[in-house]
């Protein structure tokens, strides 16, 4: 019996001792998620490169990057606390804020933007509209009938190339054309497969999607043409906050980018944002982690050495500032320009001009 009892003794010793191992390791390598637009875009290579710096850098705490639905759906997560990091973006902290576009079903979104806080902004790129030479279509003009990938349904990006395309033609999803409905990765290998016409997507020229694409196709990508930016859908489109146009360089893409000339487009800023709950220290030690190995995010893909900067980083925040950022800014000697931030009052002002929009049209009728 009191072998028997021993025995019982020692394992229940050695499994209280796994346990307990086990549940250190558990505690002391805490984890993380941060939502993420997929692969091939800008932010997939930042977000990727923040969890490495942070995964390498920072012991005991791991990050997973998510790339599964829109960013939008993400900030909400983060907003309420079940994610932990998330793409944002002034345009996006402007339609919380005031309840509108993909956040129209939401209620209280100023507080909600409050519960998010930047860590550091940069270029999310420009809108390359992709189509295969051989498809026939030279312009925007050209989609009518055809199968158009806009970005993620009830995505911000979506939204906004669903103005540039209205600007530039005048066509609507669903009338003119089909809209194509997917996440940014299973659109990305779909018009691999060609199952859709045109892929309209927001990256750093060249982007590695498109650039992996050139290199045993021929494909355009499609300008905008200046003679419509006095379009009512443009005005909307650019009166946003931090957007921006640009030109594409057709030889970042090789030969088998057909297109001879600069192309021309349009971008925004976007950034880094987190639960605004999260220690101080601890999103200080991560941004150190991130900023001060900027030479291996750098590595990942050439085009982030134009888009992580000290300069850009800065520029184009929204909200509140974490404390653990504004640190290491500090600590840094780097001024952060004041972000784009909206009050009670702002909010209540733009619901009474829309109240009273939504009046005059319903008189009308």
């Amino acid at each position: 019996m009191s072998i028997k009892l021993n025995k019982f003794v020692i394992a229940a010793s050695a499994a209280a001792f796994t346990f307990a191992a086990a549940a250190a390791v558990e505690a002391a390598d805490k984890r993380y998620t941060l939502g993420s637009l997929g692969a091939g875009t800008t932010p997939f290579l930042v977000n990727t490169a923040w969890a490495k710096a942070v995964n390498k850098y920072v012991p005991g705490h791991k990050i997973q990057v998510s790339a599964v639905g829109a960013a939008t759906k993400h900030q909400v997560l983060v907003a309420k606390r079940r994610m932990d990091f998330a793409m944002g973006a002034q345009v996006a902290y402007r339609l919380m804020a005031y309840e509108i576009g993909p956040f129209k079903k939401i209620k209280g979104g100023l507080a909600m933007t409050k519960t998010m806080k930047s860590l550091f902004s940069y270029p999310i790129g420009v809108y390359h509209a992709v189509v295969y030479e051989n498809s026939g279509i030279k312009s925007y003009s050209d989609i009518k009938g055809k199968k158009v990938f806009l970005g993620p349904p009830a995505g911000v990006a979506t939204r906004n190339v669903v103005m540039i395309v209205d600007a530039m033609t005048g066509f609507k999803a669903g009338k003119d054309f089909t809209q194509v409905k997917m996440g940014w990765g299973p659109a990305a290998q779909a018009f691999q497969d060609r199952k859709f016409d045109v892929w309209i997507l927001p990256s750093a020229a060249p982007s590695p999607a498109i650039s992996q694409l050139t290199l045993t196709n021929k494909v355009r990508l499609l300008p905008l043409e200046e003679n419509k930016f006095g379009h009512k859908s443009w005005k909307k489109y650019y009166s946003q906050p931090a957007r921006f146009l640009a030109k594409i360089d057709p030889s970042v893409y090789g030969k088998n980018l057909v297109n001879k000339k600069p192309v021309l487009t349009t971008g925004a800023y976007v950034g880094l944002v987190v639960r605004s709950d999260m220690d101080n220290d601890l999103v200080y030690k991560m941004m150190k982690a991130f900023w001060d190995h900027l030479d291996e995010a750098h590595a990942l893909s050439v085009q982030l050495k134009d888009t992580l900067t000290y300069k850009l980083a800065v520029s184009a925040m929204s909200g509140d500032v974490h404390p653990g950022a504004i640190k290491y800014w500090k600590e840094k000697g780097v001024k952060i320009l004041p972000p784009y931030k909206l009050t009670q009052a702002d909010v209540d002002k733009f619901k009474a001009k829309a109240a009273a929009r939504k009046a005059k049209a319903k008189m009308k009728k």
